[in-house]
Order: structure tokens, then C-alpha cells, then sequence
């Protein structure tokens, strides 16, 4: 009976150790490296560089971006037709007629949970169109997941405003 005790304080014990030894989190640096993944991967799309730009994806079907516009939405799921469209943006972009091209983003929250994140940010992309300010504004949602040590974004949704 003393043994059958011993061994389940034991446990105990061990549980109680391991479960304090969980990995912290360091809130603070894990959002400036989110806030870099996100401008980062606007930077290489401004560059028009898709490679640089999957640098920052999850490669995996669940892969997703949604772009809502009014009260129509489009949605893409799975990397394969992630990748494709990044090339695409990034190869018929059309910069024709834009000048002084800036993109301000304004992070309104970024959640960490260990190795999953999310961030809602406001995002101001100024220029000017062929001779004329022009400006577009969009909230941006954005789920990210750790792997090894690099935040990388699993889904993407854009509503412009």
C-alpha cells in the first residue's frame, strides 16, 4: 500500500514538474516577428517576387485566402492554388500609370498562442494613378502558425473598406 502511494505521488510530482515546464512564450517578440512576416511578404509582393512571397505560406491544403469585396468574395484553399495565383499576381501585376506606391498597415491586434497567431490590421495603400491621389483601404485577417521557428501565414483574408 505504501509503494501503490508512493508511486502515485510520485506521478504526481512528475506531472506537476513537466506541466511547469512549458515552453513560454515571450508575447512581445513573437508579435514583431509576425509584424515582419506580414510586411515582409507585402514587400516581396511590391517587388513582384513570388518566391520570395511562398517564403512566408504554409504549403499544405488547407492553404486558404479570401478577398471580400462589397458583398462578393472569392476563395481559394489548398497550396496548389495558392501558388499558382502568387505567380500570377505577382507576374500580371500592373503597375502601369502608378506612382509614389506606398502601403501603411496599422496592426490592430495580433493574438499568440504558442505555435498559432492571428492579426487584424488596417491596411492603406497610397498612390498616385495617373496623375491622381488614389487611395484603397482594406482589413486584413491573417492565421499564422509556428513551424520550427518561423511564423508563416495559413490564411489570408482581405475586405477592403
Amino acid at each position: 500500500m505504501k509503494n501503490t502511494a508512493c508511486i502515485i505521488c510520485s506521478a504526481f510530482m512528475l506531472m506537476f514538474l513537466l506541466s511547469s515546464c512549458k515552453h513560454k512564450v515571450d508575447a512581445d517578440t513573437e508579435k514583431e516577428a509576425i509584424k515582419t512576416v506580414i510586411n515582409s511578404e507585402t514587400q516581396a509582393w511590391i517587388d513582384k517576387n513570388p518566391e520570395k512571397m511562398k517564403e512566408f505560406y504554409i504549403h499544405d491544403a488547407s492553404q486558404t485566402r479570401v478577398n471580400i469585396q462589397d458583398s462578393v468574395y472569392t476563395i481559394s484553399t489548398g497550396w496548389d492554388k495558392r501558388s499558382v495565383a502568387i505567380d500570377t499576381l505577382a507576374k500580371y501585376a500592373d503597375w502601369v500609370g502608378v506612382e509614389e506606391f506606398r502601403v501603411e498597415k496599422e496592426f490592430l491586434e495580433i493574438k499568440v498562442m504558442e505555435d498559432a497567431a492571428w492579426a487584424v490590421l488596417k491596411e492603406t495603400q497610397n498612390m498616385t494613378y495617373y496623375g491622381s491621389p488614389a487611395t484603397s483601404v482594406a482589413i486584413i485577417h491573417v492565421v499564422l502558425e509556428k513551424v520550427k521557428k518561423d511564423w508563416k501565414i495559413s490564411c489570408f483574408i482581405k475586405s477592403n473598406i
